[in-house]
C-alpha cells in the first residue's frame, strides 16, 4: 500500500527592517515540503524563486483533499496579497471567508545546509569577494 498523499498549504515569511514580518509567498504542494522548498530556493523548473536569506520563518497547514488545497491557496493569496505571488491574485477584496486552517511553524533542518550551498552564489551576486578575508 502506497503512502497517503498530503495536501499542504505553506506561507513563506520575509522580515522588514523594523522587525515585523509579512507573507511574501503562499503556495501549495503534494510533494514533501522539503522538496518543494528546495525547488524554490534553488530555482528548479516550475518553482518561484524565493530568497532563502530573506526568509524569517515558514508555516504549513494540511488540507483533507486536493480540491480543498486548491481553494485555500487562492483564498489565502487574495487574503494576504503576498508580493511574490502573481497568479490568482484579484484586484479587489474577498467578500467571503473560509474556516481557518491550523498553521504551524515549520522547522526545516536543511535550511542552514542550503544557505551554505547558496552563499557563494549570493556573495558573488552581491559583488563581494567571498574567497578573501
Amino acid at each position: 500500500m502506497g503512502k497517503k498523499t498530503v495536501y499542504t498549504i505553506y506561507k513563506i515569511f520575509y522580515g522588514r527592517p523594523d522587525g515585523t514580518e509579512f507573507v511574501a509567498y503562499l503556495g501549495r504542494t503534494k510533494q514533501t515540503i522539503n522538496s518543494r522548498l528546495r525547488g524554490h530556493f534553488f530555482k528548479l523548473p516550475m518553482h518561484k524563486l524565493i530568497d532563502i536569506f530573506s526568509v524569517t520563518h515558514i508555516e504549513t497547514a494540511t488540507c483533507q483533499t486536493e480540491a480543498d488545497m486548491f481553494l485555500y491557496e487562492i483564498y489565502y493569496i487574495n487574503r494576504f496579497k503576498p508580493a511574490l505571488n502573481r497568479d490568482d491574485k484579484a484586484g479587489d477584496e474577498l467578500t467571503i471567508s473560509l474556516p481557518e486552517l491550523k498553521f504551524s511553524v515549520y522547522s526545516c533542518g536543511l535550511m542552514d545546509k542550503w544557505k551554505g550551498e547558496l552563499m557563494p552564489q549570493k556573495e558573488i551576486e552581491d559583488g563581494k569577494e567571498w574567497w578573501t578575508d
